[in-house]
């Protein structure tokens, strides 16, 4: 049995180049550390998530990172100061930060799960299937790059349409009256994006806004002949206030099918979960937490979906950097992270 080294995990972590639908490699590492420092409750499931119950107890605190990073590795070197690679921000910091606090938190009367779940940079296989197996948590804390001293309580949601449009081709040169597939796509999203317009008539925030993006699109296969079919991918991100059921309806009729769904979350910062971790970084940093929402989506926006439990997301690192090659977090700040974690969880489960 080995002591932890949560610098060297992470390091080590970094070298194994892990991209969606590629975490096999990851997975065996993280499972193999945490068997090597003692413990025997670890698993592995068909997604290649690794779980480890550190014990039992009331309420259920699940802390849950990701181990899958975008694609495009580079190269992993320590300075002294800071760690460079791909996932050293987003978001191998956050799961080893969640990892080694969790380890700690032998003594606290709640029980306490850690998780480490693949796929989450793509279509979250890897959360979906451990909400199969794996009972409903009382608390959900994801690792996410938020800064040592802040506290990510919302996240948008995610509603990604595919639009599908016909017409009938006619040569180029043709006087054509009707529209053409790519006139019938253009219509239909300078509608979309004008029902947003009026859904955010009267909206002041950036993140409380409705937003409507085409981010794929195309139609034609030769150059001769007008279009007869079309198609637009529109990735609309969805505020608390909605869901994304209700902006389905209201913005598309039935010439389309939905490829991605994910729901809103906000946990109210008077809730003690969040309060927990105020107390936690004041303990930790002696600053106040900040209290952030995210314009993105995580796992958390997954967990939502099945149950209405109090969620946030926190972890050490710029999230500026999250998906570039500028990718480095500073030691400093990721074993404070760490940290802050423990004490946090501790200040939760005070008097239980």
């Amino acid at each position: 049995m080995s002591a932890p080294d949560p610098l060297n995990f992470l390091i080590e972590s970094l070298k194994i180049y892990s991209p969606s639908t590629e975490e096999s490699k990851v997975s065996n590492f993280i499972y193999n550390y945490i068997k090597s420092i003692g413990f025997k409750d670890v698993l592995q499931d068909k997604a290649n998530n690794v779980i480890l119950k550190v014990k039992d107890g009331s309420p259920k605190v699940y802390l849950i990172g990701h181990m899958d990073t975008v694609p495009g590795e580079l190269p992993v070197f320590y300075d002294g100061n800071n760690i460079y690679g791909r996932g050293a921000v987003d978001a191998k910091s956050s799961l080893s930060a969640l990892l080694h606090a969790s380890i700690n938190l032998m003594n606290v009367p709640c029980g306490i799960k850690f998780i480490a779940v693949t796929d989450e940079e793509r279509l979250s296989e890897g959360m979906n299937e451990v909400l199969k197996h794996e009972e409903k948590p009382d608390y959900a804390i994801f690792g996410e790059p938020t800064g040592v001293s802040n506290v990510a309580v919302s996240y948008k949601g995610r509603l990604l349409a595919k639009l599908n449009f016909k017409a009938n081709p006619y040569h180029s040169s043709s006087p054509v009256e009707e529209k053409t597939a790519f006139e019938l796509m253009i219509e239909k999203i300078n509608e979309v994006q004008n029902k947003v317009r009026g859904l955010n008539a009267n909206v002041t925030s950036y993140f409380d806004a409705v937003t409507a993006q085409v981010v794929k699109c195309g139609c034609g296969d030769s150059t001769n002949k007008t279009p007869a079919d079309a198609f637009a991918y529109i990735d609309i991100r969805v505020p608390p206030k909605y869901n994304t059921f209700d902006l389905e309806k209201i913005l598309f009729n039935n010439n389309h099918q939905i490829e991605d769904r994910l729901e809103p979350f906000s946990t109210s910062p008077s809730n003690e979960l969040p309060r927990a971790f105020f107390r936690g970084i004041y303990k930790v940093l002696s600053v106040k937490a900040g209290f952030v929402k995210k314009l993105g989506t995580c796992d958390g926006n997954v967990l939502r979906s099945y149950y209405e439990v109090p969620i946030i997301a926190y972890g050490p690192g710029d999230s500026k950097l999250s998906h570039t090659d500028q990718e480095r977090i500073s030691v400093s700040e990721y074993l404070t992270a760490i940290k802050v974690v423990e004490e946090s969880i501790k200040e939760l489960c005070k008097n239980r």
